[in-house]
């Protein structure tokens, strides 16, 4: 799920998959458009013992939350600035 703003209009939008596999457009607030939403597509431990997560997006976080597991469904924004 992506966060799509058109900067004339200053909408936001989350650009999504519909049912059908479809591409579709949802229409958000501005502070929703501050996150966006990653799907936890695997979990393993890196060198050294350290665990990552890969997200949907092909994002990878070095130590996560020992509680966030495989198909979870993560904020990412706000939460990785401390």
């Amino acid at each position: 799920m992506d966060v799509i703003r058109i900067d004339k209009t200053g909408e936001n939008f989350h650009l999504i998959y519909d049912t059908k596999g479809h591409f579709a457009v949802h229409r958000i607030t501005p502070e929703e458009a501050k996150y966006k939403l990653c799907k936890v597509r695997m979990l393993f431990v890196g060198p050294k013992e350290i665990p990552h997560l890969v997200m949907h997006d092909a994002r990878t976080i070095r130590y996560p939350d020992p509680l966030i597991k495989v198909n979870d469904t993560i904020q990412i924004g706000d939460w990785q600035d401390y």
